[in-house]
């Protein structure tokens, strides 16, 4: 018998922990009343459906095979990007490289433990896949709020509407979102049939920190709208009659950072003979792909052109960060060190150069980026250590109440966390937390630095139990010589 019977979790996508304070004040009474994990981490690179599918796993991108938001496949190069927020794109990794997912998830495991799931999803459709990708065989149950063409589940989709009304506008910020989704879980899932397992992933602040920029007042609304849910839904629990035994998670998959400058990646490697693109051709070598950060994959496996394009990144003082075989790549740092070890992992991956720098409104965190959201707007996928510090607030019968825990945390942690919680364990690369009592063990510290010529970074990892969580990454000054 488990600690519980039932285990609700929320998850603010893009929330930043120091952005809650006086913007959010339910998920701030929430935090300090529970257990806040302040040193709680993202993955890398630190985009939502990496970030979704290590939460569904338990486990890194270099396990579970979600390598990026949107990856060229190994193997199959001349093929077709890799889409991630596209249904069909994932189903078609089934036939292209054998699975959607390389690991268990958490949906499955409680299966196993004769458990069941439900999922309330309002980000894209891929994203609420990756949730529980084996949903129709676990025979549990996912909505997405964009509707039945969006989910493995359609069938459970006109009930929902019958109940909670047609689907929303998805004008930003997505306040009309974030007012279904609370209609969703509150009036459905944790009214109806309740699952032992329910997630609710919320779309902002997001959505908002892109389009409208972090300090907006569109993103003050945005967090307004889902500070406003999450206390509708922890009423919902509170008047329910599971209680006094169920326990809640609330959590965010990665922070932002404010943007300052395009960069045109692509234009800059062409214009020094790099024939690089973001789509198979016959006037295209390389394959990358951008964002706040990005990979590098020649169409034909050639590590002198590897070596070629490392060194030529180094050169950039808009880049941050290099990351592949440092025998093959001098002053870059290995990928395994950010646990990109999957056979999709990119033989380079790259980061944009960002700092602490303030950035408007006076919010720390400002970088470089190569496209993808307006220029002002918020960003995220590096390492920076605002983009990698989430939010993380456990609330159980029983458990620690009013504390932090300055341990390290990360996204692999929840799985075995609600599973341990509901009397089950799961063997993954995360670990179980420590909910009952102070985690026993210190972490330890370890900054890895790698440098070629005036180009140096740096990678911040905390290690305990046998795991290595990472803390933050940036470009560092080189010493003098």
């Amino acid at each position: 018998m488990g600690q519980v019977d039932k285990v609700v979790i929320v998850v603010f996508d893009g929330l930043r922990p120091d952005m809650i304070a006086g913007r959010m004040p339910v998920l701030q009474a929430f935090l300090g009343d529970n257990l806040w994990f302040r040193n709680a981490r993202s993955v890398f690179p630190s985009l939502t459906r990496v970030c979704t599918t290590s939460v569904s796993t338990g486990t890194w991108p270099g396990r579970h095979g979600i390598v990026n938001n949107q990856f060229h496949l190994n193997g199959d190069l001349g093929g077709p990007l890799v889409d991630t927020a596209r249904i069909d794109d994932l189903v078609k990794l089934t036939d292209r490289a054998g699975a959607i997912v390389t690991s268990d998830s958490l949906g499955q495991r409680l299966v196993v433990a004769g458990r069941s799931m439900m999922a309330i999803h309002c980000g894209s459709a891929g994203s609420g896949m990756l949730v529980n990708h084996a949903v129709r065989e676990n025979g549990q149950r996912t909505f997405s709020v964009h509707g039945a063409d969006a989910t493995l589940t359609p069938e459970i989709v006109p009930g929902i509407l019958a109940e909670c009304g047609p689907l929303p506008s998805h004008d930003v910020p997505k306040l009309d979102v974030v007012a279904y989704t609370g209609r969703v879980a509150t009036e459905v899932a944790l009214a109806q049939d309740q699952a032992d397992v329910t997630l609710v992933w919320l779309p902002e602040p997001d959505t908002s920190f892109h389009f409208c920029g972090i300090h907006s007042e569109g993103a003050d609304k945005a967090m307004r709208a889902a500070d406003t849910v999450f206390g509708e839904i922890l009423q919902t629990v509170a008047d329910g009659p599971f209680t006094s035994r169920t326990a809640v998670l609330a959590l965010s998959d990665h922070g932002q950072i404010a943007t300052s400058a395009i960069v045109d990646l692509a234009g800059l490697l062409r214009a020094d003979g790099f024939r690089a693109g973001g789509v198979p051709g016959d006037d295209t070598d390389i394959l990358l792909t951008g964002g706040n950060m990005g990979e590098m994959r020649p169409i034909t496996p050639d590590p002198e052109l590897i070596a070629d394009l490392g060194r030529w990144l180094m050169q950039r003082d808009e880049i941050g960060m290099v990351f592949a075989d440092p025998e093959t790549v001098e002053g870059a740092l290995p990928c395994a060190a950010v646990h990109q070890t999957h056979a999709r992992s990119a033989p380079l991956l790259y980061v944009m150069r960002s700092d602490q720098t303030l950035g408007p409104g006076g919010l720390p965190g400002i970088g470089v980026y190569t496209g993808g959201v307006p220029l002002g707007g918020g960003m995220h996928g590096g390492l920076n250590r605002f983009e990698m510090n989430t939010v993380l607030g456990i609330a159980v019968p029983g458990g620690r109440q009013r504390e932090t825990e300055d341990a390290p945390a990360s996204l692999i942690d929840v799985a075995p966390t609600v599973l341990d919680l509901l009397g089950s364990s799961f063997e993954c690369e995360g670990r179980v937390l420590p909910i009952f009592a102070p985690e026993p063990e210190q972490a330890e510290v370890e900054t890895l630095q790698a440098r070629s010529g005036h180009f140096a970074q740096r990678l911040v990892r905390s290690k305990i139990a046998g795991r290595s969580y990472l803390i933050e990454g940036e470009r560092a000054e080189p010493e003098a010589s």
